[in-house]
């Protein structure tokens, strides 16, 4: 089953690839002024003449340092190949373009056959899809969603101990709130360094982020809310709109993937101006699209808005951007906080948004929609809404996934494997324009464990008996250096040995891990203590 999903993946991505992407720059807005990359096939491009002509030169429009290319490089599916053409995206930079100017050029360019494609990109800033004395409220039991059904039952992996412990995270946003008190007093939860907020950036859409880093890694505390994933050994925003870079979505993904390695996993709370200014994914630019599946392909896991513009991804209007494939990106709608799962309404959908999570009813930290305790700016909580909440939801399904199969293997997931199990073991959707399941706590821990058994039999061994009471013996082919371990699901070691005949009489009933490394070597098998 999952050589089927990576085949399929990887014959998704020379398909993308080899699409005409050419034809769909377009001025987005008049009053705002506007740039122009252009994505070269390979570095043997000649654009001389032009250049004489217009009076422009290029420089690199995403770059990266080659010590992170390599490592990212190592661990893609693609050898790197992704990573290359982001390298080959430049930025023009012309004195004084005009709206006209910028289209004329950008056709020129494309009639290259060494242009994959040319985007021109706006200014115009894209909305987001939207305990200190005195004393704040306990609001855990608002937190509905945790729950089981309809909520997604994350509730369930806490009981087991998972709670995202191992995984970096990063969202890539306007900002958030360090100083709020679900935040303060964690030093692993904090702003990318360096960077300062535009000034025009509004509060509004600064404590968009807030309320995201509340649904993940609110503090576990007596007060306010609790982070579905709040284990977490690393939590950064990247802004999109700085004093530095000005305003570019772009430009903040790229920093986000070069902080990240194999494993991590990046939010995009973004959407992007569709057809109609219909909100749709931020991957509808193409250059977020090249970021987002190099960083897919090399093991980073990307959560992405679907937006909440009410656009049907399947219709002609998205033909183009329907025909790039699959970015390898989980993309994430809207959906009723009930038993039913319907689409919300203003939720974007369509055949490439893949999971579900709640649109509306979310408790979590920032705004002060809910309630602002003494006044202050920094005891804030909202009642969160649209794909905005539902997104982070499912990023805290993923994390705690990721976090669980590392803690029984060693290894990671592929972004897409693990998309696949959330989506086959999801609770179905119920009307409204496709925007897949809501995801099933309880049923993907299963499917992440019994994936783990099957991953780790290069190392074959048996166990018996199996269930067993006292004692098990271990009959395989090992070396000296053999070595054995017994983890509970919470992915502790509750036992070692380097015996072949353990005595599992002092632990517990229930279902435990049997891991044994060999050199190079692992296999990890079920254990049913009676």
């Amino acid at each position: 089953m999952n050589r089927i999903l990576l085949v399929c993946f990887a014959f998704s991505f020379a398909f993308s690839v080899a699409q005409n992407r050419k034809g769909q720059f377009r001025i987005k807005d008049q009053d705002f002024k506007h740039s122009l990359i252009v994505a070269f096939a390979d570095a043997d491009f000649d654009v001389d003449e032009l250049q004489s002509q217009y009076q422009f030169s290029l420089g690199k429009a995403f770059p990266m340092s080659e010590e992170k290319k390599t490592e990212l490089a190592r661990t893609s599916t693609d050898s790197g190949k992704a990573l290359e053409l982001i390298g080959n995206i430049y930025k023009v930079d012309l004195q004084n373009p005009t709206d006209a100017i910028l289209l004329e050029l950008a056709a020129k360019l494309e009639m290259s056959n060494r242009v994959r494609y040319c985007e021109i990109l706006s200014s115009r800033p894209v909305p987001p899809p939207a305990d200190i004395a005195p004393t704040t409220p306990n609001y855990f039991a608002n937190q509905t969603y945790i729950q089981a059904n309809p909520g997604v039952n994350m509730q369930a992996a806490w009981n087991l101990g998972i709670v995202g412990n191992g995984i970096k995270v990063r969202d890539v946003e306007y900002g958030f709130n360090k100083n709020h008190e679900e935040f303060v007093d964690n030093p692993s939860i904090f702003m990318q360094s360096g960077v300062a907020l535009n000034p025009e950036v509004s509060q509004d859409y600064s404590e968009h982020g807030t309320a995201v880093f509340g649904i993940i890694a609110a503090d576990n505390g007596t007060y306010g809310v609790t982070g579905m994933a709040h284990g977490v050994s690393e939590m950064i925003q990247f802004p999109e709109w700085t004093q530095s870079f000005g305003y570019s979505p772009a430009t903040a993904v790229l920093n986000a993937i070069s902080a990240s390695s194999q494993g991590d996993v990046i939010l995009l709370e973004m959407q992007e101006y569709g057809v109609n200014d219909q909100f749709v994914p931020s991957e509808y630019l193409q250059s977020i699209w090249d970021l987002t599946n190099a960083a897919t392909n090399s093991g980073i896991l990307i959560v992405a808005a679907a937006g909440n513009g009410n656009a049907n991804l399947d219709s002609a209007n998205y033909a183009a951007y329907m025909n790039r494939g699959d970015s390898g990106a989980i993309i994430v709608g809207a959906g009723t906080a009930n038993l039913q799962h319907d689409r919300i309404s203003y939720s974007t959908f369509g055949n490439r948004v893949n999971l579900q999570a709640w649109g509306s009813n979310v408790r979590s930290s920032g705004y002060g929609t809910f309630s602002q305790i003494g006044g202050d700016f920094n005891q804030r909580y909202c009642t969160f809404t649209g794909t905005s909440s539902a997104t982070p939801i499912v990023a805290s399904c993923a994390i705690a996934l990721q976090s669980h199969y590392r803690n029984l293997t060693g290894n990671y997931l592929a972004p897409t494997v693990l998309r696949q199990i959330l989506i086959n073991t999801g609770i179905a959707q119920g009307s409204g324009g496709h925007i897949g399941p809501i995801p099933n706590m309880v049923a993907a821990l299963t499917a992440v464990n019994d994936l783990a058994v099957q991953k780790s039999e290069n190392l074959v061994f048996a166990l018996y008996p199996n269930p067993a009471d006292a004692k098990v013996a271990i009959s395989g082919i090992f070396s000296d250096a053999m070595k054995v371990e017994i983890l509970n699901t919470f992915g502790q070691t509750v036992l070692k040995s380097g015996s072949v005949d353990l005595d599992v009489s002092d632990l517990q009933s229930g279902v435990y891990f049997v891991r044994i490394s060999d050199g190079a070597k692992i296999g990890v098998k079920r254990l049913v203590k009676l």
